[in-house]
């Protein structure tokens, strides 16, 4: 998979995410075997994400290496991937576990995240990631900082448990 930096403070929708889609330079864009200029679309699939009291479903791109043959996705920097809860929901979650324990605030502003999905999240946290957050002493308040330091470091998505291959595109300024 391939993730695009975007900024966290565009909300993520169906347009926003065509829109980036639209306006990306796919011969920019780099596979896992290391070609780059190689990729093209290849379909989309539904990828549904908890947002307020609702989810959203976006059509997430995929495209094909003429190279290597390997398909990617193309995921903008707000999804961690494999999972329906963002990566600001997910840090801020994160963020409440550390400092008190209290979720009521998060489960206030999205009622479609409930006790049984933070219970997951902090579960998954504690197994796999808390050790290197605490480690680096890395910052959860910089959603940017830390998805650029968490590929830096680990080569995935902050709370990527699979480990499939993924790739960090700086998108130009």
């Amino acid at each position: 998979m391939i993730t695009i930096t975007v900024p966290f403070d565009n909300p993520l929708n169906l347009k926003t995410y065509e829109n980036l889609i639209n306006t990306l330079q796919f011969h920019q864009l780099q596979c896992t075997c290391g070609h780059s200029g190689c990729l093209t679309i290849h379909g989309y699939y539904p990828r549904s994400l908890k947002k307020d009291d609702s989810e959203i479903t976006l059509s997430i791109c995929r495209v094909k290496c003429s190279h290597c043959g390997k398909t990617h996705a193309l995921l903008p920097s707000q999804i961690v991937p494999y999972s329906q809860v963002s990566l600001q929901e997910q840090a801020a979650i994160i963020s409440a576990y550390e400092d008190s324990g209290d979720f009521e605030q998060i489960m206030n502003r999205t009622p479609s995240i409930d006790e049984n999905l933070i219970a997951s999240i902090t579960k998954r946290y504690i197994m796999h990631w808390m050790q290197k957050i605490r480690s680096f002493r890395i910052d959860l308040s910089f959603p940017s900082r830390l998805v650029k330091l968490c590929f830096s470091l680990f080569m995935n998505q902050f709370m990527q448990i699979r480990q499939t291959p993924n790739i960090l595109f700086l998108t130009p300024t």
